[in-house]
């Protein structure tokens, strides 16, 4: 399979994540998504672990909650998440919102399908 050199454990695989609820985009941007959160040295462990499951076929997206591990992994992340929002300037926040609106745009114009709205401030 490709990415083959960021496995870190034998047995690794990546499949792309082929969710039944989900349409062929948002199942391929997970994917892309998985991937890179899964590659990223900055990101915590857990969630690469919770990524590689996912990428492997050994979790898939609607038993995540109820897996401990995945559980703890998204809730902590999240929390980390919170409590960066929340020390950030307002006019940062502003900034972030624009950049996440813009992205929206950007994917729509592109026909990307659903997209993301950030609700307003």
């Amino acid at each position: 399979m490709s990415n083959s050199g960021n496995f870190t454990a034998p047995g690794d695989r990546d499949y792309p994540v082929e969710e039944r609820d989900l349409a062929e985009e948002q199942n391929e941007h997970l994917t892309k998504s998985l991937r890179a959160l899964r590659n990223n040295p900055s990101a915590p462990p857990a969630l690469q672990d919770l990524a590689r499951k996912m990428l492997g076929g050994r979790l898939e997206l609607k038993d995540v909650l109820d897996d401990p591990s995945g559980y703890r992994a998204l809730t902590d992340g999240i929390s980390g998440m919170r409590d960066s929002w929340r020390s950030m300037a307002p006019q940062d926040r502003q900034a972030v919102r624009a950049t996440v609106e813009e992205k929206a745009e950007e994917a729509e114009a592109e026909g990307a399908g659903a997209t993301y709205r950030p609700r307003e401030a």
